[in-house]
């Protein structure tokens, strides 16, 4: 064409080869943008694909680019075209953060997960302006040395003027989001004291008052995060001025219910219930004073627990140990009173070193300087108490460990014969301050202590064996009577003596040998383990046999006792009746039966205990033995025939004016007068006769049993001389 236009002479040769130069200028423009911007097309692309909380890995990279695009390009290297580029940028982000935070339901939703949403985004946005002023101050390092430099001399608020105003409008819906999440919080606060229940119901008040406002925003339909909407503007200006109001009247209950406040544990208490809402500037303002009546408390507790400590001392010095709570070992329980009364003022110091803005309010001298007594008093507890207690218990605890370890397992006492188990009470101390020290930290466990330690079940089983075995035979002992002894003397001779190898004469010391190399049964050991099985098997025998022996005798006493009732009595056992000598034969059959069984019974039973108690019937002590029977077998026929011969003198008293017992029938035979039965001593089947023949049944059944003591020289149990009948008559 410009050849054609040159080879006519056209007047439009010079317009036409203007316009050809500014077309290739402008192609040359375009592919020099289009080279540059494609790079930044993919981060773009990056930051659309992923949801917006993942995004700020990929906003340096996106500023990169755009500064090479500065540095590189030749026509995209002007201010007002990057400044077009970044607002861009911009609004892509604002976007894009709008698709994440939902705004029609940022307000109406949970208010925990809406204020992250939101501070999500004020991280990242707020991380794009920094990223941006950096970029900008590092912008030099993109050119080649010698390279002009030119610097982006532009103003940022031109890049980020909508960006800004969005911010602020977040910063807006934030504020809202903590302020409604921070009054959420008056439903759970509850006061104690006197006023407890009036603060409570102010407060509750206050909450309710916040729901009623806060509900505007779940009810308005419009976009809190449009900027041009300035309807969500009043709404929060009119809520702030709500919340200030509220903020007012917490500051006033939060000093009443501090003032009701009796000690530190609950100041700290009402502290940690107001929490973030103590962070409130008009609420800090009205608590602000409170912090040095804290401070004040704090000190007090500190003069409080510096008297507990010298009256503690002083108790120490004058009893010679310190004193400890109940059930403690003193070492432990001192260590434990230490901690204790730490903890009186470490639970207060702790509570101060979670309030942030402590030291704003209060002047810092003030707290440092209680803050070094603190440790001062820590310093005296730990550095000195603590370790003297510990140190003074280590140097003294192995002498004690060996000396207990060599004592007798078994100790006699020379009075009453009764034994009793040496285990020492050094010995279950010493267990016991291992047990609890053992965790304390404050030192290594001296090693006779902590073998000692080590072999504790050992120790508790051989303790719990002696204990029990000593049990049994001191029962023996206690309970055996002195018919019996001589009987079982020379058994418990055998079990528990006092020459040497016996187990009175077993150290302690030998079972933690025998315990630490295994061996049960050696000579090394005196065979200890051996020896108390076996010395336990044999109390455990003796103790049975006493016991089976004495039930037998119990059993004795039991049957003689059943014979102690009436053999005759009136008819039908009634008060009115007479004696009953229709069935006098059965009656007495059936005695007499119950006799000689149970005589039989009572001879076997003897029997059984010569057996139980290893006697000889030749010897004197069984004749003794047998003897002390004897006695029983025959007071229980006294008490018998006592019983039966009662029954007749009781219901024969005139004076007692009971009814006849006897019947006797007068006759009349001219000329005389007969009784039948007759009344004539001397005369066959008389009256006389028939109640002599009475007394002799009822004596007869002492000769029913064989007389257990045969040495004696007597058969049976029968009475003779003045325990005859006719003796009773006369």
């Amino acid at each position: 064409m410009m050849e054609l236009l040159e080879r006519v002479e056209s007047s439009y040769i010079s317009a036409f080869k203007t316009m050809l130069m500014d077309v290739e200028a402008a192609l040359t423009e375009a592919q020099d943008v289009r080279l540059h911007l494609m790079p930044l097309k993919c981060r773009l692309e990056d930051i659309e694909r992923v949801e917006f909380s993942e995004v700020k890995p990929f906003l340096l990279p996106l500023l990169h680019v755009v500064c090479l695009i500065w540095v590189t390009s030749k026509h995209y290297n002007m201010p007002v075209r990057i400044v077009v580029l970044l607002q861009e940028i911009c609004n892509l982000l604002i976007e894009q953060a709008l698709v994440y935070l939902s705004p029609e339901d940022l307000l109406k939703g949970d208010m925990e997960e809406s204020l992250g949403k939101v501070r999500m985004v004020l991280g990242i946005l707020n991380t794009f302006k920094e990223a941006f002023e950096e970029r900008r101050e590092k912008l030099h390092t993109y050119y080649e040395p010698g390279q002009e430099v030119r610097e982006w001399d532009f103003n940022s608020t031109m890049v980020f003027v909508r960006l800004d105003t969005f911010l602020k409008r977040l910063e807006m819906v934030e504020d809202l989001l903590a302020t409604a999440l921070d009054l959420m919080k008056l439903e759970k606060i509850e006061f104690s004291g006197i006023k407890g229940k009036t603060l409570g119901q102010q407060v509750l008040d206050m909450y309710e008052e916040f729901q009623e406002a806060y509900k505007l925003f779940s009810e308005r339909t419009y976009d809190c995060l449009d900027l041009t909407n300035m309807d969500f503007e009043q709404d929060a200006f009119g809520f702030q001025q709500k919340v200030e109001d509220i903020d007012r009247r917490l500051g006033t209950v939060f000093i009443q219910a501090f003032d009701d406040a009796s000690d530190l544990e609950h100041a700290f208490k009402l502290l940690d219930m107001f929490g973030s809402l103590l962070e409130r500037p008009v609420i800090a303002a009205d608590a602000a004073d409170k912090y040095s009546v804290l401070i004040s408390m704090f000190s007090r507790a500190l003069d409080h627990a510096r008297l507990i400590y010298s009256r503690h001392i002083q108790t120490e010095l004058k009893l010679g140990s310190p004193p400890v709570h109940k059930n403690m070992p003193p070492v432990a329980g001192a260590l434990c009173w230490a901690r204790e009364l730490r903890a009186r003022i470490q639970v207060p110091f702790d509570h101060f070193r979670r309030i942030p803005h402590l030291c704003v309010s209060v002047p810092a001298k003030l707290l440092y300087d209680h803050l070094d007594s603190f440790s001062l008093i820590n310093l005296i507890f730990f550095l000195w108490y603590q370790e003297k207690l510990y140190a003074d218990w280590s140097q003294t605890v192995s002498e004690k460990s060996q000396y207990n370890l060599t004592q007798p397992l078994i100790r006699r006492d020379p009075e009453t014969k009764l034994v009793t188990v040496n285990f020492d009470p050094q010995l279950v101390l010493v267990l016991r301050e291992v047990s609890y020290l053992s965790g304390s930290r404050l030192g290594a466990i001296p090693p006779p202590a902590a073998e000692i330690c080590s072999s504790k079940e050992s120790y508790r089983q051989l303790a719990a064996n002696l204990e029990l075995m000593v049990n049994r035979y001191n029962k023996v002992l206690k309970t055996v009577l002195e018919v019996e002894y001589p009987l079982i003397q020379e058994q418990l001779r055998l079990n528990l003596g006092t020459g040497k190898g016996e187990l009175s004469d077993v150290p302690m010391v030998l079972m933690l040998l025998a315990e630490s190399r295994g061996c049960s049964c050696t000579v090394d050991c005196w065979g200890v383990w051996d020896h108390i099985s076996m010395v336990m098997d044999d109390v455990h025998d003796l103790e049975q046999r006493i016991q089976k022996a004495k039930n037998n005798v119990e059993e004795i006493q039991t049957i003689v006792g059943s014979w102690a009732s009436p053999i005759f009595v009136r008819r039908d056992c009634k008060t009115e009746s007479l004696l009953s000598l229709e069935d006098c034969q059965d009656r007495l059959e059936r005695r007499y039966s119950l006799v000689r069984e149970s005589g039989q019974r009572i001879h076997l039973l003897v029997k059984e205990n010569q057996s139980l108690l290893l006697a000889d019937p030749a010897s004197d002590i069984w004749k003794a033995y047998v003897d002390y029977v004897d006695e029983i077998v025959l007071d229980g026929f006294f008490t018998a025939i006592e019983c039966s011969l009662k029954y007749l003198l009781e219901n024969t008293d005139p004076k007692a004016g009971l009814a006849p017992l006897f019947e006797v029938q007068l006759d009349l035979v001219i000329p005389d007068l007969i009784f039948q039965p007759s009344l004539d001593p001397g005369t066959n089947d008389g009256f006389y006769d028939m109640v002599e023949g009475l007394l002799h049944d009822i004596y007869r059944i002492s000769s029913l049993v064989p007389r257990l003591a045969e040495h004696s020289g007597f058969l049976h149990y029968q009475v003779r001389g003045c325990g005859a009948p006719s003796c009773w008559w006369q």
